[in-house]
């Protein structure tokens, strides 16, 4: 959810909260990505400042408003909204649960002002601490009387990062309990064990990026065979340099092996541009306008969300 926040927001809630950049970051260099990055790690720049707020409950209203308001300008009518929702308990000094019941209804009540439906899905970090993480919100979760809200888990952060040993049990066994859709981050840096250990550990419904699939003809078959989506997000993989401009992307391969695709849109306030956007650069990639015409219905099928129309 934090790369949808406008520029224009980021500014006035960091004025408006008294926080400071920090050292050598400027904001009109780094809050924004145009052009490809030189590397992931750069690409992540603007994580610096967006890890800093909201501190504000109010603030955090302002956020789901000015992120649902520019979703509303590109025509959605529902989204997914990812949050790591742990990081708000140190910001604003509340318990996971306050944390969450806070993002359920700051987002719940943008939605409804713009018309949108949205569902939210957890994520967890890679690292040392992706087990006890998930815990402490599932957890939350549950004494929030396990709220329809919340429709997934997402594994995300550095593909190099280990996790634990139990994480991919936990998460299946988040799965089966709650009902919870499951989206890993994987194959964005090139390593195809990471999609395959994302279908067949953590039983990952979707697959965000996963362009490394599209270079491994047998993990691709196994994604068509077990109807895992991939997540594609074309500007998002350019900038990054998940698929390097002399390369084709990946989508004409998914397509041809029969691979469930979605065009996504990762992080639009940092890349300055929307939906619309991703969807307009797919074609650029090699679909057709008859493909487009079929991703609304695709993405309601391999949406997290029920009953949507």
């Amino acid at each position: 959810m934090n790369g949808a926040i406008p520029v224009s927001a980021i500014e006035e809630i960091m004025a408006d909260e008294a926080t400071l950049l920090p050292a050598g970051f400027d904001f009109v260099r780094d809050m924004t990505h145009l052009a490809p990055c030189r590397s992931l790690a750069e690409y992540l720049t603007p994580w610096q400042v967006l890890r800093l707020f909201p501190k504000k409950r109010v603030n955090l209203d302002r956020v789901a408003h000015a992120v649902l308001a520019n979703l509303a300008k590109n025509a959605v009518r529902f989204v997914e909204l990812r949050s790591s929702v742990l990081y708000l308990t140190g910001l604003q000094g509340c318990t996971p649960a306050q944390a969450l019941e806070r993002l359920i209804e700051s987002t719940g009540s943008a939605a409804q002002h713009h018309g949108i439906r949205r569902g939210l899905i957890l994520t967890i970090t890679r690292g040392d601490y992706g087990s006890s993480n998930l815990a402490t919100l599932l957890q939350a979760y549950e004494d929030l009387g396990r709220p329809k809200d919340v429709v997934g888990l997402d594994l995300a952060g550095d593909e190099e990062m280990p996790y634990s040993a139990e994480l991919p049990a936990m998460f299946r066994q988040a799965k089966d309990r709650y009902g919870f859709g499951i989206t890993i981050h994987a194959g964005e840096t090139g390593r195809v064990e990471n999609v395959r250990a994302a279908v067949e550990l953590f039983h990952a419904d979707r697959i965000g990026h996963g362009t490394a699939a599209g270079k491994d003809p047998d993990l691709m078959d196994l994604l068509a065979a077990e109807g895992v989506c991939v997540e594609v997000c074309p500007i998002s993989n350019r900038l990054t340099g998940a698929v390097p401009r002399d390369e084709a992307h990946p989508l004409q391969e998914f397509r041809r092996r029969g691979v469930p695709f979605v065009i996504c849109s990762d992080n639009p306030a940092i890349h300055q541009r929307g939906l619309a956007a991703d969807q307009a650069a797919a074609m650029t990639e090699g679909l057709s306008l008859c493909d487009m015409q079929q991703q609304y219905e695709i993405a309601k099928r391999y949406s997290f969300m029920e009953g949507l129309k």
